[in-house]
Formats: structure tokens, sequence, C-alpha cells
């Protein structure tokens, strides 16, 4: 009884997120002999020349009457527009999904006409919000602090923007949902589209998919991949695509080729383990091919969102750069940006944030106008810190957030923008005497230790008077200066596990709910750590950081400097 009211709920979710374009032009239109799919893209009954149109699979524009012919196969079951530069699709109510596609519901032998409604927008100007990993899914209190904290603070970052008449939109980077929760808790894909137009999502939400966004009822078979987001392309259509704003052109991509073997954690629905493969499939390169050869000027700035980071320092620090997609991906995928002066990737998927600049590794000159951003996750650590009531941590202990791209024509800057803290603070500064007493004396730490002996214990710091400076989205081109009664001090960055993700994540994650999982035996070291020596343990330090774009951060430290669970 329970599984069939489960899955009944869920389709009754489906059914009420699944809002596409259904907009009927009045304007003529008239299928060719060959197109199966045809129809009208106009603005205020103004037909619209030269708009992209596609399946997945081939591209044609609209003419001077604003009419596309499409000849397809309809395998993905859908059609869609590229967003020309200078126009916004239109969105239905309080649903903030743009109607840029549509579902297609007759045979391949049957023309079937899909038209499309577009408003003139000055976007010359505007703002991206970046969102990973979001994680809906009905438990951990997630709800709430979606709704409570992460969306009030958003709406007040970007009221700034809006003020100016900047418009904003949301590139969201896939995991949305939770795939092994779909059935047990209700909250499938679908769910978490209505999820944003009731929390009163503030921006139009262009979406990614990620591994959590398949169905994991599909069973493990040849087409596993394709079959497991047919969920997904019902409630947001393709899950590739692209859009011109201002005079970027944003690509969105799957980079996730979703397996499912046998085994894995039992859950109602689930058939498999889930796994899959980082990867970008042969269909979307020629598609993806065929949809830059339009972008003739090469000084557009390409942005490509997809789950996954594509190209990663290797050991988070800056030097030798690795891709995490196959040989023969990757080397497509460069081919086809080699000639753009500058390329932006922003992904999630790892839960923390990290800048790689493929300039950066002198032996890989394909990649020098790739800039790949990881970005921490709006649901910290799959809401799990902040559930317990602590604060919103990623899985590298920095605060949850999402990440402003600020764009003024083909000018780019971005920021952090954590979701319990002001834009302008950028970092936490560490007194490692008080984090070392904390240590020492807190029970639940020492319990904690004696479980998970290869984490790092600070009662044995040996050095007095340290402090750890965490700066939370340090990249290439970042400045810190300490300074101690006027005295600069000697900094220096090294990897160092976050005392914060200790006490306010991993302790209630193992001991509270009796779970001990030999992985968090493994040390999680940040590569964002900065060391201090000061002269005493009373002495106030003036931290000033200074990200790549020249903006400065600052905090006056007074020491001793409380540690606690929380954030301070």
């Amino acid at each position: 009884m329970k599984k069939l009211l489960t899955v009944t709920i869920l389709a009754l979710a489906t059914l009420c997120a699944t809002a596409q374009s259904t907009f009927t032009s009045t304007l003529a239109a008239k299928a060719s002999k060959e197109a199966n799919i045809y129809g009208i893209v106009e603005c205020n009954g103004q037909p619209i020349e030269g708009v992209a149109v596609s399946d997945g699979y081939t591209i044609v524009k609209t003419n001077k009457k604003g009419l596309y012919n499409l000849v397809s196969e309809k395998k993905n079951g859908y059609v869609f527009i590229t967003i020309p530069s200078g126009y916004e699709a239109l969105t239905a109510g309080n649903d903030v999904v743009p109607q840029f596609w549509a579902e297609l519901t007759a045979d391949t032998q049957t023309a079937e006409r899909h038209d499309f409604a577009l408003k003139a927008v000055d976007n010359s100007r505007h703002v991206i919000v970046a969102a990973a990993d979001i994680h809906i899914s009905n438990h951990h209190n997630d709800l709430k602090s979606f709704r409570d904290v992460f969306v009030p603070k958003l709406k007040a970052e970007i009221e700034k923007y809006r003020a100016d008449g900047i418009p904003v939109y949301t590139m969201c980077l896939g995991d949305s949902s939770h795939d092994i929760y779909w059935y047990d808790y209700m909250s499938d894909i679908g769910y978490f589209r209505k999820t944003l137009a009731d929390v009163g999502y503030p921006t139009p939400f262009f979406n990614t998919m990620g591994n959590h966004d398949n169905d994991g009822a599909t069973p493990y078979g040849e087409n596993t991949d394709f079959e497991a987001t047919a969920k997904y392309r019902k409630v947001f259509g393709p899950t590739y695509y692209s859009i011109n704003i201002g005079q970027c052109h944003y690509v969105m991509l799957d980079n996730i080729c979703y397996i499912n073997k046998p085994g894995g954690k039992k859950a109602t629905g689930i058939v498999g383990s889930r796994n899959y493969k980082v990867d970008l499939s042969s269909e979307q390169l020629s598609w993806l091919k065929k949809d830059l050869e339009s972008v003739t000027d090469k000084s557009t700035p390409i942005i490509i969102c997809a789950h996954s980071p594509m190209f990663q320092y290797k050991n988070g620090m800056n030097g030798t750069i690795v891709s995490r997609l196959s040989e023969e991906a990757a080397t497509e995928l460069k081919l086809l940006l080699k000639d753009f002066q500058t390329v932006h990737i922003l992904g999630g998927h790892t839960h923390r944030n990290r800048v790689t600049y493929g300039k950066s590794d002198a032996s890989q000159p394909d990649i020098a106008n790739i800039t790949d951003h990881n970005i921490v996750a709006v649901s910290g650590s799959l809401w799990y810190s902040s559930g317990f009531g602590g604060p919103m941590l990623g899985s590298l202990g920095e605060p949850a957030g999402c990440k402003i791209f600020t764009i003024d024509n083909k000018n780019i800057e971005w920021y952090f923008n954590p979701s319990q803290f002001s834009s302008q603070t950028q970092f936490r500064c560490f007194d490692m005497n008080t984090v070392r007493d904390y240590f020492k004396t807190n029970g639940e730490v020492r319990v904690f230790l004696d479980h998970f002996p290869k984490r790092t214990d600070y009662s044995t710091l040996e050095t007095d008077n340290a402090v750890m400076i965490h700066v939370w989205d340090w990249a290439d081109g970042w400045k810190i200066k300490v300074t101690e009664e006027g005295k600069e001090l000697n900094v220096v960055r090294k990897k160092a596990e976050n005392p914060q993700m200790i006490v306010g994540l991993d302790i209630p994650n193992t001991l509270w709910r009796i779970k001990f999982s030999s992985n968090n035996n493994k040390r999680k070291a940040h590569p964002h750590m900065f060391h201090v020596v000061a002269s005493s343990p009373t002495s106030t330090l003036e931290v000033t950081v200074t990200d790549s774009f020249g903006r400065e951060y600052h905090q006056t430290m007074v020491r001793p400097k409380p540690f606690s669970v929380n954030i301070e």
C-alpha cells in the first residue's frame, strides 16, 4: 500500500510540474512536405528570424516569417529553441522554468506544430546565479533550509542588480533531486520543480542533469543512460541545449553517463547501484559541434554548464590539470572550443569550491582558454549539518552557497555567495590555541577520534599561537595579508582539515546517527588553508584577502577567539 501511495503521489507531482510551451501563434504556419515538426517563433505577434530550433540532433533556423521546419526521428521526445540574445522565454504563473521547449506527442509520420513566444529584454548586462547540488529529497530538514535560508538570502543578494534593471538568471548545475530517495520520500525530479514554484524562487531557472537526477528504477542495460532520463525529460525537457544571453553563449550539457549496475544500497523502487561515469555522449558532441558553428564571433564568451567539473588541478593546488572525461570526449571537447577566446565551465558534484585555470598548465596550451569553476553545493553536505541544527557546510567545511557571475557585455566577474553570511565575508579565521583546547576537552571529539584515528587530532598541535585561515573560494590571482600590531606575518599555504567540518558535520553524522563508516577515517584536507604564527595568544590580527578582481575582504581577529560548532 505504501509503495502504491508513493508512486501515485510522485505521478501527481510530476504532472503538476510538466509545464512547457503550449503557446499557439496567430501567425500562419505550414509544414514543408518532409517536416514532421514545424512552428513559429514570435515576439508580440512579430516573427523572429534566425532562431535556432533543434531536437537534439538536427538544428534548423527560422525564416523571415518566423517559421521553422524540422525533420526528426523524435527520439528525445521534445523540440527546443536556442533563445536569442535580447530575448527571454515566457514563464507561466509561479513556475520559473522558461518555456523554450515543447513535448512531442505525435508519431514520426505525423507533422506536429509547436510555437514559441519570446519577450524582448536588454540583457547585455546580466547576472548568473550558478547553483549546484540542491538535493531536495524531502528529509534532513532540506525544504525548510532551502525555503527559509537559501532563497531569502539569494533574493536579498540579487535585489541590488534588479534595482539597476539588470536581469538575473539561474543556471542550476544538476543534482536537484536525489535518486535513492525518489520513491521512499516522494521527491522525484517533478517534486523539485514544484518546490521551486512553492518557495517563490526569484529568477528564471535553467536546469542541467546530475547523476542523482536519473531514475534509479531503470534496469541496467544497453540503453540505461537514455531511459533513466525519461522522467527528467518529461519535467525539464532537453538534457542538453543552449541559450544566448547578451553577448554570451551558454551551453547546458549532461556529462553523467548513468549505468545503474545491480547491487548497491537498497531503497524502494531502486533496482541498481546508481553508479555512473563522467563523460559526454557522441550525440551531445555531434550536436555541440553544430551549435558552436553558429557562433561565428570567436570573442563570444562560451559558458558551459554541466554537473561534474571537466578539468581540475590534479592535487587541488596549482599545477598539472587532468580531465574527468574520457580521453576521447576530452579531446573532442577541446577541439570544439579551441578557437574561442574565453571559455568558462560551471559545475558542482564535489560539494566544494575550486577554480582551475587552464592557462596555468603550460604543458596543455589547448586548454589555456578554459576556466573550470567547481562550485560548492547549495545543500552543503546533503543538508546534514543544517539538519542537525548546525551551520550549512560543504564537503570540506566551506559554507554552503552559490556563485554569482556578473556579466557586462563580454566582461565576466564572479564571487562566492555563502547562504548564511554576507557576500563580503569570504573566509574564516581559527585561533588554533582555542581549537586545540576544544579538541582536548570535548568528549564527542575524543570519541570521534577514537573511532577515526587517521583524522586530524588538533589536540596534539605543538605550535603555540598558530592561526589558520580558510579562504572559501581561493583561486589563482588572490592575495592574503596578515599583520600583528602593524608587523606583517609570514603566511604559508598548506592543506589541512577544517576543524569546523569535524565538529559541525562529521561528529553529528557519525556519533549522533551511530553510523561509523570507514569513509570517515579518510583525512579530508582542504587546499585553501593558510597558516601564520602570532607572537602571543592575545594579540589582535588584521587579515585582508584580495580576490582576482581587486576586491578586498577584511577581518579584525581579536584573540583569544572562541571555537565552537557555529561559524563565528
